[in-house]
Parts: structure tokens; sequence; C-alpha cells
């Protein structure tokens, strides 16, 4: 898949996934920060990784940096953060990670999502 294959979710999964946010536990915090690293490395571990998952690891090391690092950040967008790693955490989300190579889309996406919504809002932390 290449980067201009640009998939988007739609209005209905943005509202779907608002209702996730807003329930997310930020008990779960430490949980993430360290479980993310670990799929991260298993991911980049594969020496034929598609463009889109080189993204999805970029994003979701910038998102897991940004929550680690500046515990000051509003409710909300640690809620945000929290929801994109838990999703990215989920082995049998919409698409299954196994599932040949397109496993991990529906990660990517919502990860630029939330990646996105951030830089419209805080382009100051994503840019840091």
């Amino acid at each position: 898949m290449k980067l201009t294959d640009q998939p988007q979710l739609t209005s209905e999964d943005k509202e779907r996934y608002e209702k996730r946010i807003a329930a997310i536990d930020l008990k779960d915090i430490p949980f993430v920060l360290n479980e993310v690293p670990q799929k991260i490395e298993r991911l980049v571990a594969n020496p034929t990784l598609l463009d889109y998952q080189l993204v999805l690891v970029t994003d979701i090391s910038k998102l897991h940096s940004i929550l680690r690092d500046l515990p000051e950040l509003s409710k909300d967008l640690q809620k945000r953060i929290v929801f994109a790693l838990e999703y990215f955490l989920e082995e049998y989300d919409e698409i299954p990670d196994s599932t040949p190579r397109i496993g991990l889309l529906d990660d990517y996406v919502l990860a630029r999502w939330v990646v996105d919504n951030i830089m419209t809002d805080y382009s100051d932390i994503i840019e840091a």
C-alpha cells in the first residue's frame, strides 16, 4: 500500500472512537508505556515492513514519547493518545494484526487520525 492511497475514517468511525476515547481510564498509562516499545521492537524486526507500517511505527513512537515525557498534558489529550496506543496493542481489532499486508492498516488509520487531531490543536507538542 502506498501512502497516496490514504484510507480515511468515516464520520461513524470517528463518533464511535470519540465515545471510546471518553471512556479511557488514565490508570492504563503505565501499562501502555511499558507494552508499546515491545510491540514496536517486534514490528521493526521485520525487514519487509510496508510504507504505511513504517509511518505507523513513527506515529506510535511519537505518541508514546509525548505521553511519557509530558505528564502535564490535558486529560483529553492523554486519553486520545492512550486510545491510539491501546488500539495499536490490540492484536484482534477491526483488522486482526496477523492478516497479511493489511493487518495494521486500521491501526495506521487510527493513529494518523489521532496525530492529525493533535497537530491541529497542539502542533507545538507534536513538533517538539
